[in-house]
Parts: structure tokens; C-alpha cells; sequence
């Protein structure tokens, strides 16, 4: 989730995928050792789109958990157009919850420092969203319920695009032709890179 945050929010900040494609499950690696999971489903119903994201991290040293991050959060939108957020964050057994709703005036948000008008356009910041990238809209963050500032590089490959984002913070991503979410890399507080493989 970088070197201005903490680990467990770089995981999180988590975190809609083009119409059609698949869920996502991740193993989160750091140093070659796993020390969570990221799961995303999506579900249409009713003319919605329902995007749920569990993430959980909890190294572990000597078997023993060292670390407890548990973020769930579910995103509602209609006609392609974000409309709802709800977002629970568990860091160490302190409760962060943010709550985003968008209006016809903007987007209504409810987070840890209160309460904050963002404009009708802005949206989460989400991975696995490759169309929200690049500074098209503004962005807020699922577990602060603040806008972001991020910077954003985006370089063709030969089967797809690779994203790079620094400021708040500093992420690796890659998508295939489809675009589909292939791969992830962060950097953390101490230096280490997380990477996501798929599970």
C-alpha cells in the first residue's frame, strides 16, 4: 500500500474490472514468504454492479501473528457509474469505516475526519480499475476516506500496459490486452516490495 503510509494501507487502497472478466484472488508476498490474501469478486444484479474486495494480511514470525489487517470493502455501480461505497478497516483491532455515496451535487463522503463534499466525479482508488488511472478523475482512498494526490506513468508493453503511480503512493501494475489486472508490486514503510501472485 509505500514509503509515506503504512504497509497495510498500500495493500488496501485498495483495490471495477471491464464487464465480463473474472474474479481476482492474490497471495500477497513479501520477501518470498506469503503474508496475506486479496480477493475480489464481482456480481451483477438488477442492473448494478456489486464489487466486493476482502483483503487480509497477517505476517506471521515464528508462527506467531505479528501484524493484523483486515480490510472488506463493497462497491455498488450503476450503469458504469460509481454510486456507493462501504468500507470497513481492521488495523491491530482499531475500526476505521468510510462511506461514500454519489449524488446529483457530487459525492458525499463520511470517513475518519468527518464528513467531506467530493466532486460528482470522483471515485475510489481501485487496482484493479485501470480506466480510473492517469489523474482522469479524482480519486479518494477506500480505508481514509481522503482525496489522493498521485502521480501516474503509463507504458505500452508488448501485450498490455504497465502503470506507475507515485506521490501517496508508489505502485507497479500491470494489465493485459483485455485489461485484466495481470500483476502488483508496492513498496512499504521499510523498504521491502510486496508483490501480489495469483493464487
Amino acid at each position: 500500500m509505500i514509503a509515506r503510509r503504512s504497509l497495510p494501507f498500500l495493500l488496501a487502497a485498495t483495490p471495477v474490472l471491464a464487464q465480463g472478466q473474472g474474479d481476482y484472488r492474490w497471495r500477497v508476498m513479501r520477501n518470498g514468504t506469503a503474508i496475506g490474501t486479496h480477493n475480489i469478486s464481482f456480481t451483477e444484479r438488477g442492473g448494478e454492479r456489486i464489487t466486493v474486495s476482502e483483503n487480509l494480511v497477517t505476517p506471521r514470525v515464528m508462527g506467531v501473528i505479528v501484524y493484523r489487517y483486515e480490510h472488506r470493502l463493497t462497491e455498488v455501480s450503476r450503469a458504469g457509474r460509481f454510486a456507493s461505497l462501504r468500507s470497513s478497516l481492521n488495523r491491530n483491532g482499531t475500526i476505521t469505516e468510510v462511506d461514500a455515496q454519489a449524488g446529483p451535487s457530487g459525492v458525499t463522503l463520511r470517513g475518519p475526519e468527518g464528513a467531506l463534499s467530493l466532486p460528482a466525479r470522483a471515485v475510489p482508488l481501485a487496482w484493479w480499475e485501470p480506466q480510473r488511472f492517469g489523474g482522469s478523475v479524482p480519486l479518494f482512498g477506500t480505508t481514509t476516506g481522503k482525496p489522493l494526490d498521485l502521480r501516474w506513468t503509463r507504458e505500452p508493453l508488448p501485450t498490455g500496459v504497465r502503470w506507475r503511480t507515485a506521490g501517496e503512493i508508489e505502485a507497479v501494475l500491470e494489465f493485459d490486452a483485455s485489461g485484466r489486472w495481470t500483476a502488483y508490486q508496492v513498496k512499504g514503510d521499510d523498504g521491502s516490495t510486496v508483490i501480489y501472485a495469483a493464487a
